[in-house]
């Protein structure tokens, strides 16, 4: 590790379910944040506070305690605006309008992504209401954590395409439906997805010998009528009235026509409900401290598809304006999530956000970054690469690493 990087800390995500579950364990984790300076652990933790087992008190308290004899802080990390689960009696909401909409009018409560993943609309006031208190709330059941961390602190967005070859299809082409109209696709657990067709070629209609089918999803949020309705009574835009059929008509067309408006508007949303959680968690605990998640591009992982960086992509995809975030002193520190990308463009990235985050902060305190860096199976990165993301981050400013997850990155580090 370089000379930089050892005069400051860094940070590591560490998934309780699977680690640090024996006093062995919690040694080993102990000497491995020692030997690689870590000063920051981001815990996961339920973000319904009624959810959490006396076990994972008991395994917390542990782990806070030997952290704070060690100088270490502990967060504790929720998914902000994503619940993943496969029983919806666990959902934090029953109302479908505490759900996003996307641009073709699918409540994400009846057709969650992936079959698990439900994901909360940031504008929606019972959700802002109960995230902000739920995370008062862990501060309360957890006494030894220095503060919360927002990981999914944003709005989902892909856009999902799906090309069929339908040569040998036969007559199953007479079922094919029209450009714009669903198909849905369902597996053998109930798992359901609905594509829209985009385009359908055939080489003959008789004999049936098809040529290929392309469907689209886009998953762009939050369309529902509540989101709208706030987007034109708050910019005075008006949808024409030929444009109101359909949730797909008026999505395309605030899309097409006023983008940068709605840009705007979702992170805006975003921000008032970090705002929200800093104030609810300071009234209760005046000296936690509030972090988030940040993406550098949308969506990521663009190196692995050959594909260009976005610059701004995750401010008008994903609604992170993070830069008004630090302007208002709403977070303490942002870990982003640098993920699958080549040295050099790590440390473009990183000297990028490094500078915007000082220019945020003006003449306020600087808030942190820890630029993080993944570490699987599927994107193995050797110890002489490594020191090149190191060295990369000490060079731009960055305050440490972080380290994306400690079950990966104890095998090597």
């Amino acid at each position: 590790m370089t000379s930089g990087l050892l005069e400051s800390k860094n940070a590591v995500w560490l998934y309780l379910g699977n680690e640090v579950r024996s006093q062995e364990e919690l040694n080993q984790f102990i000497d491995w944040c020692s030997r690689n300076n870590v000063g920051k652990v981001l815990i996961h933790l339920p973000a319904r506070s009624s959810a959490v087992r006396v076990e994972l008190q008991a395994q917390v308290a542990a782990l806070t305690e030997v952290c704070i004899l060690r100088g270490i802080e502990v967060h504790g990390m929720i998914g902000a605006l994503i619940q993943r689960t496969s029983d919806t009696s666990e959902l934090l909401f029953d109302d479908p309008s505490c759900y996003c909409v996307d641009a073709h009018g699918i409540n994400n409560k009846e057709e969650p992504i992936s079959g698990n993943a439900y994901v909360f609309d940031p504008g929606n006031p019972e959700v802002i209401s109960i995230i902000s208190d739920n995370c008062a709330a862990l501060l309360g059941l957890f006494p030894g954590l220095a503060g919360i961390h927002l990981d999914f602190v944003r709005y989902y967005h892909f856009e999902s395409s799906l090309t069929i070859d339908t040569k040998s299809a036969g007559h199953w082409l007479g079922s094919v439906p029209k450009p714009g109209h669903p198909l849905r696709i369902e597996n053998a657990e109930g798992v359901r997805t609905t594509f829209f067709l985009e385009a359908s070629t055939n080489l003959y209609n008789d004999p049936p010998i098809g040529d290929k089918l392309v469907l689209k999803r886009d998953y762009r949020y939050c369309f529902c009528e509540d989101c709208i309705q706030g987007f034109t009574a708050l910019t005075g835009i008006q949808i024409p009235l030929e444009r109101k059929s359909s949730t797909s008509e008026v999505s395309a067309w605030i899309l097409e026509q006023h983008s940068e408006q709605w840009a705007a508007y979702r992170a805006d949303l975003i921000t008032a409900l970090i705002r929200s959680i800093r104030a609810t968690v300071q009234a209760a605990h005046p000296n936690a401290q509030l972090s988030a998640t940040i993406w550098y591009n949308a969506p990521y992982g663009n190196e692995l598809r050959q594909e260009s960086l976005r610059p701004g992509s995750e401010y008008e995809l994903f609604g992170q304006q993070w830069d008004n975030w630090i302007a208002e002193q709403l977070v303490d520190f942002l870990c982003p999530m640098d993920y699958w990308l080549e040295p050099a463009s790590f440390a473009q990235i990183v000297t990028d956000q490094v500078l915007r985050a000082k220019q945020a902060a003006q003449e306020g305190t600087a808030v942190r970054i820890y630029p993080g860096i993944l570490l699987s199976h599927e994107y193995p990165i050797p110890a002489e690469q490594l020191q090149l993301y190191q060295q990369a981050a000490s060079d731009a400013g960055a305050a440490g690493m972080c380290y994306f997850h400690y079950g990966s990155w104890k095998s090597i580090l």
